[in-house]
Formats: structure tokens, C-alpha cells, sequence
């Protein structure tokens, strides 16, 4: 639910809509059915029984505060704020704004008491909103999917009951996964009727759906289309329609739900579930389809003035009991109409939404991007996942099953089982956003206690960028600027900096970037410091327990440790050299890199290998260059050099890497 939708006065908008409707086409009232869900497969079905799961960045569902932890967003004096943020305003007892009742959830607006507001005064102050904070009087609830969940096209259904009050603005929308906006769509947005007296917008609810177009000139064949704003990347327009049911949805529970497809995004309104009927259906825009996460928020006192509340029914409109009440909220994913074919040795690498079916043997299955529905049965399977942008729904791991987790925030097989979460009858294990395009494994049909240890391998795991999705934490670099020749990190992560002078560098608990621009700059970091991360310009050794190294200015070369490292190289002329363990090799675009590998190096993998790049091999391996075999993979080419030692090459095939090896 944005701002820019009350760019332009709501009749003047209703008229525009009204006269591209006639030349679009608007779904007939005759022709209104409900939801057809052939197709689909359940994400989530939560009615809120058991209380709120929470998403504490290890386990849960629900996030409740916006995104990057700004809390005020579309109000000019309230904010998005659940308890638990701020123990020191907790600990004065404020009033909850998300609640647990017998009905389900309970999204409430509360007045701000004096003494936990110089508590949220502060907070605001570190993620940059202080100028706002002397504004603030009201907090409000919200709860989303936005470090959770994601999806491109889906059905999406809330049952709730609205509250009274002028001022009161609760919706239930989706909004772009990744960083900016639009697309969204806003399945219900409603006002709550006036107590003292009756405004034009008692009993309505508007569906919407916003995206960046092209001209004017009708390019869409149905819905009714506005321009919204103007910006320097391209107008926003929107799909709009505004609906006056004859029930109240006030007194009253109602289904609001949407069905998104790559053609349309068709609306349904009904006193419940059985009764659900088409209100109103969009063409979906080409840049409409991409993944969006689940919002379902109050607002009060919305920005500009445009809706203000109601001073002398101002304990009406606040109490309690007039809350914003969800009963229910169900969404499904549309059912991907690839089947990948297992018979030529494995999937790997498909970017499109797929469904991937094991054989009756051992399989090895390496989705590429996109959501995926993997399904196995017999078998020891092997799937191997790399973090990025698509979520998986597994059904069917077992006990011999393994899962490969690559790039993911994970330390280690101990740190995954304390992350799943049980979320009806199925398991979810999420990673987070960083800072948008949420990813999680959703094994469907399982209980916490039927996973163990040997089930899981983390391979070079990578931190979330904290400071990208946490406006409070600063971004800036900490340098020695007392000249005490020690820096040390924070446990909550740092961001520290040599400023090319020889220093002392300890990192803290949480995930640590080290800056290092002299040779001679010691960096330590304990085996329980988290997952951090050594950026140099100089030719350097990656220090123990800091599993990622990347190289940024020419000419410069990293070493590894004896563990299973992460190096990469982001300029030319680079030389990476692994040592013992498994390592991970990532050459950037634009950049040049030579690989040195010796005997006993491990099962290495090699990420963007190409003209212009090299690998060094020792004399002893060069010898045996005519017992080298290329094993085909899904993700690639191995080259096996030794029973005990190999390259995996991603994207590479044989013909390609032939001529880029050294000759004997």
C-alpha cells in the first residue's frame, strides 16, 4: 500500500478509470465466478491458532516491522512497531499492536504513552527517520513474508473484519521482492467508517494494481487504467476499482483474495471461502511479473492529510477491542508447468519454475533459480542448492536423502537444524533477504525430529549484508582514527578498515568485512565469530576462520587456508591460490585471474572461467595430464585429476574447456 496511489483525488482518478475502462473492457458483472485453483499447490494456510511465528532471522514466518527497520512509512504520525523491538519501552508496559485473540490475529493502532516513545526516539534517530520521531503519536501492526517468502504469480487470500474510524487504513497487498517499487497489488485496501459522522469512503474497499508502463495510449486490453505519478525512470500507472458491498465489513468477517497469472489478476470478495466472487480483474503488465512478499497491515493518520482521524472519537476509534482482525491467511503457488527429465543424469540450472521428479535410482539434482517442486521417493538422493532468487518445495526427504546448501547464511549442520521452523505439517528453513528476495526450503509433509546432521553440508556459506537491511546499523567503515594501532568489531558485526597503515583487527561475534590495504595489518578472528568476510587490495593470506576473500585491485594475489575457502577476484591479473580443503574460485566479470593448484587441493569449484583466465597446475600434476577425465555435471564440467582431486567447472562443457587448460 503505497503513497503514490493518492497522488490525484480519488474522483478525479474513479473518472479516468472509468473512461479507460469503457474503452478496456471491464469484466462483466454476469460473468463473476469464483477462484478456479486447479493448478496450484499450498504455501502456507495459517489461522493464527497457536499464536504469531515470528521471524527472529533463525526461525519463524512473520516479520513485523518494515523492511530495513524504517518504521514509519505511509503516516505522518504513526509507526509500524511490535513488541520486542525496543525492550525499553517494553519494559513500561506500552500497549501490544499484534495480538493473539480468539479469533485469530489481532493488527491494533495504539496511542504512544510519554516514556517509551524517548525509547523509540532513539531507534528512529539510528535508522535515519530522527526527524520524524517528534511526529510520531501512534503505533500501528504489520506482518509480512518479506524475510521469508516470495513468489511470482499465486493465489493469495486473507479473512478478516475491519475497523471503524476515520483515519483507520487496513490492507492486505504484495509488494516487489527485490530493491524499489512498483509492481504491487493491493488484493484489499479499506477505510474505516466515520463514528462521529458518515464520510464518503464508509463500507469501501479498492483493489489495486501499480506498475511501471509504457504510454498512454491504451496499450492494455482490459481493466481501468490511471497514471499515477511521473518519475525520472518512467510514469507508474495503475489498475484501480473501488467496491461498496452490501454487507459490513465491519461487523462482519469476509474473504478478500486475488489470483495472480502471467494474463491477469482477477479479485474475489465473499462472505467466506465457498461464496468467493470475481469483483473485478487486470491485465498483468510485462514488468507486473516478478516475485512479490505478503503484507497484511493497519495504518492510522495517513501522509499528506488526506485522511485524517476523527479527534473527538479519537477512544473509539482506538479501542481495543476495534482492531484490524485477521481470521485466516492462505496462499498457494502456481503449479510450474516444466517437468525436468531426470534420465539424462540430473536437472541443473533451469531458471524457469519447474517440477523435478527423482528416478527409482541415486539421482543428483541441481535446480537452477525460480520456484522449483522437487519430488522424490526412492533412492539416495543428492540435491545441491545455491543461494539466490527462487524458493523450493521439497516433498519426499528422507533419512539418506542429502542437501548441498551453497552461498547460504549457515555456519555450519548445527546452525540449519536450529533454524527450522514447523509450520503446520510442513518444516521451513529460511535464510533470510539480503536485503530483498527472501529464500526458504519448504520440506513438505515433515516434522522437526525427522531431520539429523547427516542430512545437511554447508559449502562456502556467505552473511547476509546486515547493514543493507538494517537501517539502524551504520554501513560506515570504523578505522583507527586514534592511532592505537587495535580496532574490535562489535558482536552484533563491523565493518573494519587498516586505512593502509599496519594494524590489529578483531572481529566480533557477528559477521565481520575486514578492509585491509598494507600487507602487514593482522586480522584475527575466533572460530565462533560468525561468517565473515577479508576484502583486500594487497597481496595477502586469508587469516584463519575468515572463510570469504575477495581481491579488488590488480596485480594482487590471495592465498587461502587449510579449510574450504571462498576467493574471489574482482579486477585483472589476479592470482588465487586455494591450498589444501574444497574450494570455491569466483573470477567477476571484466576481471583475469590465474588459478594455482597443487596436489592434494581437494574437489575445488570454479565459477566464471574463461578466456583470458588460466590454471596454473604443479609440474606433478602436468605429468599426469593423460589420465585427466571430464566428468559431466549439472552444473557443468569436472575435471578429474586424481581419484581425490577435481575442478568443477559451472557452464563449462568439455569442447569449451579443452583448449583453456595448460598443455602438457
Amino acid at each position: 500500500m503505497t503513497y503514490f496511489k493518492r497522488c490525484f483525488p480519488l474522483g478525479f482518478c474513479i473518472f479516468i478509470g472509468l473512461c479507460l475502462g469503457l474503452m478496456g473492457g471491464a469484466v462483466p458483472l454476469a460473468a463473476q465466478t469464483g477462484p478456479d485453483l486447479n493448478g496450484t499447490v499450498p504455501v502456507l494456510d495459517d489461522d493464527f491458532s497457536t499464536g504469531l511465528q515470528r521471524f527472529d532471522g533463525r526461525q519463524g514466518v512473520w516479520t513485523t516491522v518494515p523492511r530495513r527497520k524504517r518504521l514509519m512509512t505511509n503516516a505522518q504520525e504513526t509507526v509500524f512497531l511490535d513488541q520486542g523491538l525496543l525492550p525499553d519501552a517494553d519494559a513500561q508496559g506500552w500497549p501490544a499492536t499484534i495480538l493473539p485473540v480468539p479469533e485469530g490475529l489481532a493488527l491494533r493502532t495504539v496511542e504512544m504513552p510519554d516514556g517509551p516513545k524517548r525509547a523509540l526516539h532513539d531507534y528512529m534517530r539510528q535508522s535515519g527517520q530522527g526527524a520524524q520521531a517528534p511526529q510520531v503519536k501512534y503505533a500501528t501492526g504489520m506482518i509480512t513474508t518479506a524475510e521469508t517468502w516470495a513468489q511470482q504469480y499465486g493465489y493469495f487470500e486473507i479473512e478478516a473484519r475491519i475497523p471503524r474510524g476515520k483515519g483507520r487504513w487496513p490492507a492486505f497487498w504484495l509488494t516487489f521482492a527485490g530493491l524499489g517499487w512498483p509492481p504491487e497489488i493491493d488484493v484489499f485496501e479499506a477505510y474505516g467508517a466515520g463514528i462521529s459522522a458518515p464520510t464518503d469512503r464508509d463500507g469501501q474497499f479498492n483493489t489495486a494494481l501499480f506498475f511501471r508502463g509504457g504510454p498512454m495510449a491504451n496499450p492494455y486490453d482490459g481493466g481501468a487504467l490511471s497514471h499515477t505519478r511521473s518519475r525520472p525512470d518512467g510514469p507508474i500507472y495503475q489498475f484501480r476499482d473501488s467496491h461498496h458491498p452490501e454487507t459490513s465489513i465491519y461487523d462482519q468477517f469476509h474473504v478478500y483474495a486475488a489470483l495472480w497469472t502471467p494474463q491477469h489478476v482477477s479479485f474475489y470478495f465473499g462472505p467466506d471461502r465457498q461464496s468467493l466472487r470475481l469483483i473485478y480483474r487486470a491485465p498483468t503488465p510485462p514488468n507486473a511479473q516478478a516475485p512479490m512478499y505478503l503484507i497484511a497491515n493497519d495504518q492510522f493518520t495517513a501522509r499528506g492529510g488526506w485522511w485524517p482521524a476523527e479527534e473527538a472519537a479519537l477512544a473509539q476509534v482506538l479501542d481495543p477491542q476495534n482492531a484490524f482482525v485477521i481470521r485466516r491467511i492462505r496462499m498457494l503457488a502456481l503449479e510450474p508447468s516444466v517437468h525436468l527429465d531426470l534420465a539424462a543424469g540430473g536437472a541443473g540450472l533451469d531458471p524457469r519454475d519447474s517440477v523435478i521428479t527423482d528416478t527409482q535410482g541415486d539421482d543428483l539434482i541441481v535446480p537452477g533459480a525460480g520456484l522449483d517442486l522437487i519430488r522424490l521417493s526412492s533412492g539416495r538422493d543428492h540435491l545441491r542448492l545455491t543461494r539466490g532468487i527462487g524458493n523450493k518445495i521439497i516433498s519426499g526427504f528422507g533419512a539418506d536423502d542429502l542437501l548441498e546448501l551453497r552461498g547460504y547464511p549457515f555456519e555450519d549442520t548445527a546452525d540449519i537444524l536450529s533454524r527450522l521452523t514447523q509450520v503446520g505439517p510442513d518444516v521451513w528453513l529460511a535464510s533470510g533477504a539480503d536485503p530483498g528476495n527472501p529464500q526458504t526450503i519448504v520440506f513438505r509433509d515433515a516434522q522437526i525430529a525427522d531431520f539429523n546432521a547427516g542430512q545437511f553440508l554447508t559449502r562456502w556459506p556467505l552473511a547476509l549484508d546486515i547493514w543493507s537491511s538494517d537501517a539502524t546499523l551504520s554501513a560506515k567503515r570504523v578505522r583507527d582514527d586514534a592511532g592505537t594501532g587495535r580496532l574490535v568489531g562489535q558482536d552484533v558485526g563491523s565493518r573494519l578498515s587498516d586505512g593502509g597503515a599496519p594494524i590489529v583487527m578483531l572481529g566480533g561475534a557477528g559477521p565481520d568485512v575486514y578492509f585491509v590495504a598494507h600487507r602487514e595489518t593482522q586480522v584475527q578472528e575466533s572460530p565462533q565469530g560468525g561468517l565473515d568476510q577479508l576484502i583486500s587490495h594487497v597481496t595477502y593470506d586469508l587469516p584463519r576462520h575468515v572463510e570469504h576473500g575477495v581481491v579488488v585491485t590488480q596485480g594482487r594475489s590471495l592465498t587461502g587456508t587449510a579449510g574450504d575457502d571462498r576467493l574471489e577476484a574482482r579486477a585483472r591479473r589476479i592470482l588465487l591460490r586455494g591450498v589444501a580443503g574444497d574450494d570455491l574460485y569466483v573470477i567477476a566479470p571484466k576481471a583475469t585471474a590465474t588459478l594455482a593448484i597443487g596436489v592434494g587441493d581437494g574437489h575445488d569449484v570454479v565459477q566464471g572461467f574463461g578466456p583470458g583466465n588460466r590454471l596454473a597446475l604443479s609440474q606433478e600434476m602436468m605429468e599426469r595430464a593423460a589420465q585427466w577425465q571430464y566428468i559431466r555435471d549439472p552444473e557443468g564440467v569436472r575435471l578429474q585429476l586424481s581419484p581425490d582431486q577435481s575442478l568443477l567447472f559451472i557452464g563449462l562443457d568439455e569442447a569449451t574447456l579443452r583448449p583453456l587448460l595448460p598443455r602438457p
